[in-house]
């Protein structure tokens, strides 16, 4: 078991990989009553091919990570939740481009949790009964977002950045893709995405890290199972256009816009990716956060209102930056092009920035209060490898320059792409 001491947090992470592949991170913390465990599978809305075993493509509709992750919980003895409850726990689960996570917190009963966790994942249970139930929960579902002017305007813009290609789907899927799935469909997902090797258990709270990781070896040798080679294939394609622009109409009060750049070229190492997710993190607040010259200048003139935000994701195999909010159309797309174009090293900024990175380390610092920030991590769509402790150090050397060198060097302003949702005439 290799441990890593990070002094300034008086904290100590303990990792292993197993004989089996699974990865362990345990980061023990003897103040706290409570524990919180995540089971990362690095697998995703995006994948939806693979090379199998034997050379063979193998091809998924999309939706199926969400509806896979959705039916975990239905076990032949019942909801895994109300087991979890029963130990005390509280337990949920998410899906996103690039991950699925299953989790629990509680206060008593953590080695029974502990097992559930891995067990409940690692051993599926599907009927094609509750498949086709589940068809018609999520397909609802779905047909409600098509009416949500946030839904609507967060795919148009992913459907003009990346048109053809996962993003421009919503995770759940599409009515039309996840009536495909049946049992054999999932069973066979899971023995590819959900081995060993693919997954990654982080835990944090009152734990003994030595009892902890015994039990951990213990229960994957009841789960054991032999490795199946593949490969997961991407489905993104630098070579499709980008669209230029797009628009709806919907009934709303007031025009909502987006706007946003895609990335070019993938980080060449983990601690490149960890870099651009701050340095993409610090220039958007340097230029564009509601403290700046620009939004207050713009805000002033009418053409954004308070809810403007700008954001960065950076996951498994793409990279962008969006914009969003009520606004002036043609005005406000004018103004974040503009100061997109501004983007580039300015001595005057430096000081600055220096301080949005202290602010940002502070608040790093103090959101680890709570449990589950110490599990998750600004770079857990791309890699589940660093732990929170080991991208701070990231952040302090982070300068100025180099996160603008970072930006240039990974983000292609010329991709610039618009949407818009327009009130009905």
């Amino acid at each position: 078991m290799k441990i890593d001491e990070y002094s300034q947090f008086k904290q100590t992470v303990y990792s292993e990989t197993l004989t089996d592949g699974l990865k362990v991170t345990l980061m023990p913390k003897k103040d706290f009553h409570s524990v919180f465990a995540a089971l990362f599978v690095d697998a995703g809305a995006v994948d939806q091919k693979i090379v199998d075993e034997n050379g063979k493509v193998v091809t998924f509709p999309s939706g199926i990570a969400h509806f896979a992750e959705h039916k975990m919980f239905e076990k032949e003895q019942g909801d895994v939740d109300q087991i979890f409850s029963r130990y005390g726990a509280f337990s949920n689960a998410y899906t996103s481009q690039s991950r699925t996570v299953y989790y629990f917190q509680g206060t008593e009963e953590i080695a029974a949790s502990i097992r559930l966790l891995l067990h409940f994942v690692q051993e599926p249970y599907y009927t094609q009964s509750s498949i086709n139930k589940e068809q018609g929960i999520i397909g609802q579902e779905l047909v409600m977002y098509q009416d949500m002017p946030d839904w609507a305007l967060s795919f148009g813009l992913m459907g003009n950045l990346y048109a053809q290609q996962p993003l421009a789907q919503d995770i759940a899927g599409k009515v039309s893709t996840i009536s495909q799935l049946t049992s054999d469909m999932l069973y066979q997902f899971h023995k590819y995405f959900y081995q060993p090797s693919n997954l990654h258990l982080k835990i944090s709270g009152n734990i003994d890290p030595q009892a902890t990781m015994a039990l951990i070896r213990d229960t994957q040798r009841e789960l054991s199972r032999p490795k199946i080679a593949f490969t997961s294939m991407s489905l993104f394609d630098n070579q499709i256009p980008i669209l230029a622009s797009g628009s709806r109409k919907m009934p709303i009060s007031q025009t909502l816009i987006t706007a946003g750049i895609k990335g070019i070229n993938m980080p060449s190492s983990r601690d490149e990716a960890i870099d651009l997710a701050f340095a993409s993190d610090l220039l958007l607040d340097l230029y564009f956060s509601d403290s700046s010259d620009w939004y207050m200048k713009n805000y002033d003139a009418g053409i954004l209102n308070d809810d403007f935000m700008a954001q960065a994701e950076i996951g498994r195999n793409y990279q962008f930056i969006s914009f969003s909010g009520h606004g002036k159309q043609q005005k406000a797309f004018q103004e974040i092009l503009s100061q997109l174009k501004r983007i580039s090293f300015d001595s005057r900024l430096a000081n600055e920035f220096e301080v949005q990175k202290s602010a940002t380390f502070g608040e790093l610092s103090m959101s680890l209060d709570q449990l589950e920030n110490n599990v998750f991590t600004v770079l857990d769509e791309y890699d589940t490898d660093s732990n929170v402790f080991q991208i701070t150090d990231n952040l302090k050397s982070l300068t100025y320059k180099r996160a603008v060198a970072l930006f240039e060097k990974y983000y292609d302003i010329n991709s610039f792409s618009r949407f818009s949702i327009e009130p009905l005439d």
